[in-house]
C-alpha cells in the first residue's frame, strides 16, 4: 500500500498604495530617468550584529497587516517591510512515498516522514494538508474509510484518541515543533481533508514567528476492517506550504 506525497507551495503577496488629496509626493527627474510618487521616509537601513539582523523603515502610512490569511475572507500586508526581499523560505519533505505493507484485521500499519521549515517572513508560515482521495483500491472501486478514532471524535480539523485497531480506518498524527495543539500526544489522530468531497484543507502547522528549521513528524496509521476487500490501495497526500510577511 502505497501512499505518493505531492507538494505545492504556495506564496501569496499583497501590496497597494494608499493616497488621498493631502498627499505630498514627489517626482524627481533629469535626462536619464524619471520616478514618480518616490516615497521619502523618516528613515531606514539594514543593521546586523553578532547575533541578528535588523531592517527598519520609519515613517511609512497605514503599514501593518490586515486580515488574517487563511481565517478571514482577505490579507493585506502593507508598507514597505511587507514586501522586503525575504532571504530565504525553504521546506522539505524527508521522503516522498509511503508504505504500509500487508494489511491484517485487528492491526495497525504505520509509517513517518519529517518536514522541516525554515523562513525570515516576519509573520511566519503555515502548512495544510489534505488527500485527494480516501485510500482506495487500485484496480476497483473499495475504499479505507477515512478514521473517526475510537469514540467517532476526530474528522479532518480535530484530532481524537486512537488506539483500538479494532476501529478501521486511516488517519494521520503531526508531533514536533509548531504542530496543531489538537495533537495531544502521539496516539491522537485526524483524517486528512478529502479534496474529493471538497473538504477544505487544514492547518496542521504554522507560527506567527521567525522559523528556523522547525521540525516535526507526520505519522500515517490504518487498520484494516474486517470485511475489506483484498488488494493494493493508495491516494495521495498533498502539503500546501505557505510563508508569510
Amino acid at each position: 500500500m502505497i501512499s505518493r506525497l505531492l507538494l505545492i507551495c504556495g506564496l501569496v503577496v499583497c501590496g497597494f498604495w494608499l493616497s488621498s488629496s493631502l498627499a505630498a509626493a514627489q517626482n524627481l527627474e533629469s535626462n536619464s530617468y524619471k520616478i514618480q510618487f518616490g516615497n521619502f521616509n523618516m528613515g531606514s537601513g539594514r543593521r546586523e550584529g553578532g547575533a541578528f539582523i535588523l531592517s527598519d523603515t520609519l515613517g511609512g502610512l497605514a503599514a501593518g497587516p490586515y486580515g488574517q490569511y487563511g481565517s478571514s475572507d482577505y490579507f493585506i500586508g502593507s508598507g514597505f517591510q511587507y514586501v522586503y526581499q525575504i532571504d530565504y523560505f525553504s521546506f522539505r519533505i524527508s521522503k516522498l512515498s509511503v508504505e504500509l505493507g500487508e494489511l491484517f484485521a485487528d492491526s495497525f500499519k504505520t509509517d513517518s516522514h519529517t518536514i522541516s521549515v525554515t523562513t525570515n517572513g516576519a509573520s511566519g508560515y503555515n502548512i495544510y494538508a489534505f488527500e485527494n482521495h480516501p485510500l482506495r483500491l487500485t484496480n476497483g472501486s473499495a475504499t479505507i474509510p477515512d478514521t473517526i478514532c475510537d469514540l467517532g471524535t476526530c474528522d479532518e480539523g480535530t484530532a481524537g484518541l486512537w488506539v483500538d485497531p479494532s476501529q478501521g480506518g486511516f488517519g494521520f498524527n503531526v508531533s514536533g515543533d509548531d504542530v496543531a495543539t489538537d495533537f495531544t500526544n502521539g496516539n491522537y489522530f485526524r483524517q486528512f481533508a478529502n479534496n474529493e468531497a471538497n473538504e477544505d484543507m487544514q492547518q496542521i502547522m504554522g507560527s506567527n514567528n521567525v522559523a528556523l528549521n522547525r521540525i516535526a513528524t507526520v505519522t500515517y496509521q490504518v487498520a484494516m476492517p474486517g470485511d475489506q476487500a483484498a488488494g493494493n490501495y493508495q491516494t495521495s497526500i498533498v502539503f500546501v506550504a505557505v510563508p508569510g510577511y
